[in-house]
């Protein structure tokens, strides 16, 4: 059995980091809101490694190799950490030495592991793809799955020019892993991502999440409908913004729900958002409520060409006749 505590039994001659690789390394810890998955493998695992992650010389690599070695935990979790280290320096070993692959096959590294650290190593590089594969393993029990989901939604994470049949990673972790989405950026980041897909799945996502939750996202799913300067890229050019509009007009909301979007584009943050008067109208238009269109005199929509909301809402009133006095529901 090697005797992971012998540095050089684990590290061979000559083990380091580049300069070039701890620049990179930093650069991937900017792009996961300043910490990589390892270092949060270390905090999980209580090992005090504050800093220790790049080591930028030999003697931090020995520093951290014995604050790993030295840590009150099993013996596959430092197993672990070290190939993940191991993963690090393998490219700089110019016989092309596969050293982490080698380590791991003689530690007899348990299979659910080696893949685990495998999906850590790629996710801390960027390499989205690579890690949801392992990352998904059905051998693999979920750790950090909200950081995860974060970073894979991270607008600075995808890629430039990205497609919308390549921008399904955050939807496929979601399905296989089902993270909780207890963190409120990664929430908040999926609703968004979720509706530049489709309005209407969105709209039953929310309603299958905690009932407290549930004004603050349909409030958020409204925003991404609506609002121009959307927080996503919009990866699906051929969704259009009026179809997402046509799709949230005609949601089956309930009471509650129907007051909350209309207060929240009447009075709240969505009052000023594009085309928001106008949604409001068309959604008493859309469920039938004909006279409380006719005669909503705090609406006044956008001028659209030679027609606007207020010729729309006088020819209501016309066709409407004496019913305009009653509440012209109709029944579906």
């Amino acid at each position: 059995m090697l005797e992971i505590e012998d540095f050089e039994a684990v590290f061979p001659s000559g083990a380091h980091y580049t300069k070039k690789q701890v620049e990179e390394i930093r650069s991937f810890q900017s792009h996961l809101h300043g910490k990589t998955f390892f270092e949060r493998l270390l905090d999980l695992l209580h090992i005090n490694a504050r800093k220790a992650y790049p080591p930028p010389n030999m003697q931090q690599l020995e520093n951290l190799h014995k604050l790993i070695t030295e840590a009150d935990i099993a013996l596959h979790y430092k197993h672990s950490l070290l190939f993940y280290l191991l993963k690090d320096i393998s490219p700089n070993y110019y016989d092309q030495t596969d050293v982490a692959t080698a380590f791991a096959q003689n530690v007899h590294l348990e299979k659910r592991f080696w893949t685990f650290i495998e999906g850590l190593w790629a996710l801390d590089h960027l390499q989205f793809e690579t890690a949801v594969g392992n990352l998904t393993h059905p051998s693999i029990i979920p750790t950090f799955p909200d950081e995860i989901m974060e970073a894979l939604l991270d607008q600075r994470n995808i890629p430039m020019g990205a497609t919308y049949a390549e921008y399904i990673l955050p939807m496929a972790y979601y399905n296989c892993a089902k993270p909780p989405l207890a963190h409120e950026r990664a929430k908040i980041a999926f609703v968004r991502y979720m509706a530049d897909r489709s309005v209407t799945d969105t709209f039953y996502w929310i309603r299958g999440r905690p009932e407290h939750e549930h004004k603050q996202l349909l409030e958020i799913l409204v925003e991404e409908t609506l609002e121009q300067h959307s927080v996503t890229r919009n990866i699906n050019q051929k969704y259009t913004r009026e179809e997402r509009a046509m799709e949230l007009v005609n949601l089956p909301f309930d009471d509650e729900e129907e007051q909350w979007v209309e207060a929240f584009l009447t009075e709240g943050k969505g009052r000023n958002f594009h085309a928001a008067k106008d949604t409001v109208i068309m959604r008493k238009i859309a469920t039938g409520r004909l006279s409380a269109a006719a005669d909503d005199g705090h609406l006044r929509g956008k001028k659209h060409e030679n027609l606007n909301w207020e010729v729309l809402k006088d020819g209501l009133r016309r066709g409407l006749g004496p019913r305009g006095d009653e509440d012209a529901s109709f029944a579906v």
